[in-house]
């Protein structure tokens, strides 16, 4: 079933917050009160790109740290994460979620920018992004909050998956049509309509429109009402990417700063689709990569010294065989992936190979294991 991801970056804290990624990231920053919003005009907002690795683009400017000065929002694609960045005046504060986009040649930062709105809270913004665009189905949407560092808001009871987890926001497109409004800051009401039938099959009771609101308080949503009235809505966008969320924008555009362009390529894999046996190939910068089977062909806790160029460098732990695999102990070894070339449409260093320099072994690009 197709998906879809929604971050919002809310802030009520200050900035620094080192970068996070992963459903529960919290960072340590020093909280900033409400009633300091009023604080002194700081540095003005710089460049969130500053220093990325991956595709980046400055999407827009909003106060999202509730101190009354404009903050500069990217988005930055790397590593498998979506990453929103935030400049608040010379400091850059960084969230994450997994990018769950399939058609890779469709994703752009500033596609999968949705806007910016009050949701969590009435001081500071929310960074709304789409994490992956729905192919029918339901869609994913998360949400991350700063207070007091990077928090990932679970989703309101209605929107709440069992079988995801707790902080995705699900959100049905076939069938059912489901969209979240913003009637006040700290509340939301996800709005669900479906017609008169679905699929052939007649709605029992007919079209309907029901609203459930949830309150965001402690840390935790509420439900406050619920509205049922006949009749579907129609609604101006039926696209989920952007139709989702018929919130009022409160973000403009950003200052137009030089595109930011990285030699390197982290989105690059190893290898193509693997067998369910092996570990690590078809992913970025794996820790342990693994063919199956014998286990000669396993290097684990793997650091990677570069990724993304002509060659990836690390170094981790395999055994090295003399006489046979029983006899063998785990030794220090040298990894190098090269050979670019495309696996399953993803570009993929298709080649791979590893050797012990305190047994003399060295790189001979003619001796690499074909992974692609």
């Amino acid at each position: 079933m197709a998906t879809s991801v929604l971050l919002l970056v809310a802030a009520c804290g200050e900035d620094g917050v080192e970068p996070t990624t992963g459903p529960n990231a919290v960072a340590s920053s020093p909280a900033v009160d409400e009633d300091t919003a009023s604080s002194p005009q700081r540095a003005p907002a710089g460049n969130p790109c500053d220093g990325t690795r991956g595709p980046c683009e400055v999407v827009a400017s909003v106060d999202v740290d509730g101190d009354g000065n404009t903050d500069n929002v990217a988005i930055e694609l790397v590593d498998g994460l979506v990453s929103v960045r935030v400049d608040t005046g010379g400091t850059v504060s960084t969230a994450s979620i997994e990018d769950k986009h399939i058609l890779r040649s469709d994703i752009t930062p500033s596609n999968v920018f949705v806007g910016a709105y009050y949701i969590t809270r009435g001081q500071g913004a929310d960074i709304v992004v789409d994490g992956k665009f729905g192919l029918g189905g339901s869609e994913l949407f998360g949400v991350i909050g700063w207070d007091d560092g990077p928090v990932v808001v679970p989703a309101p009871p209605v929107l709440a998956s069992e079988f995801e987890d707790p902080t995705a926001w699900t959100v049905p497109t076939e069938g059912l049509r489901v969209l979240v409004r913003c009637p006040r800051p700290g509340s939301v009401g996800a709005v669900t309509t479906e017609g008169d039938s679905s699929y052939g099959t007649p709605t029992p009771g007919g079209a309907y429109t029901e609203t459930v609101t949830s309150d965001w308080a402690n840390g935790a949503w509420s439900e406050s009402d619920t509205t049922r009235v006949p009749g579907e809505y129609t609604s101006p966008n039926k696209l989920a990417k952007t139709g989702t969320f018929e919130c009022e924008p409160v973000h403009s555009a950003p200052p137009a700063f030089a595109p930011t362009v990285s030699e390197l390529d982290p989105n690059i894999v190893l290898g193509g689709r693997p067998p369910s046996y092996s570990e690590g190939y078809g992913e970025t910068t794996p820790a342990r990569i693994y063919f199956g089977g014998s286990p000669s062909g396993l290097v684990s806790d793997i650091v990677w010294d570069s990724w993304g160029g002509e060659r990836a460098t690390g170094h981790g732990n395999a055994l090295y065989v003399v006489d046979s695999v029983a006899d063998a102990e785990m030794m220090p070894a040298e990894v190098i992936a090269y050979d670019i070339s495309t696996c399953n449409t993803r570009r993929a260093y298709s080649k791979v190979q590893w050797y012990f320099p305190s047994m003399g072994g060295h790189f001979d690009p003619t001796l690499g294991n074909e992974v692609c």
